[in-house]
């Protein structure tokens, strides 16, 4: 399967697939409507974990953003380069820094946002509020299987 062809309905039998498919298809607009705003979606989501508890460390975003180590210190190297973040150290342990939204991040944020939420309002847009609540609760439990293993 090439990187721009949807499977066939035959194939889309698994739970996983699905996901898998339905992932990829929404990355890629979120991918298209960060792109004019000169940002990928790693930094769109970093901002966005930023601005609901500022402060975090590499190592805090590490786990929410579930990338690596490095990934992280090269994301907050390049947004503090472009003026989105300061790092201050952490008043219990000066070896860590703590990552804060400067105001031209906290305004990135706000564009990102809004430009996501277009995107996921597709989603919404396309199942009634007792499809969406099924299928949130059907995806939790999913999760919750996954989560622990």
């Amino acid at each position: 399967m090439d990187s721009q062809s949807v499977p066939s309905s035959e194939t889309m039998d698994s739970p996983a697939h699905i996901v898998k498919v339905l992932y990829i298809m929404i990355r890629r607009e979120i991918e298209a409507v960060l792109r004019p705003l000169g940002l990928t979606p790693q930094q769109g989501q970093a901002l966005h974990a930023l601005s609901q508890s500022p402060g975090l460390t590499n190592t805090e975003l590490e786990h929410q953003l579930m990338i690596e180590k490095s990934s992280v210190t090269s994301l907050m190297n390049g947004m503090e380069k472009k003026g989105w973040i300061t790092r201050r150290s952490h008043p219990e342990d000066a070896r860590m820094r703590q990552n804060e939204l400067t105001e031209a991040g906290q305004q990135m944020n706000r564009s990102a946002h809004a430009a996501v939420e277009e995107v996921k309002l597709r989603s919404r847009n396309a199942l009634t509020d007792e499809e969406l609540r099924q299928l949130t609760g059907l995806l939790s439990k999913l999760h919750q299987v996954y989560r622990q293993s």
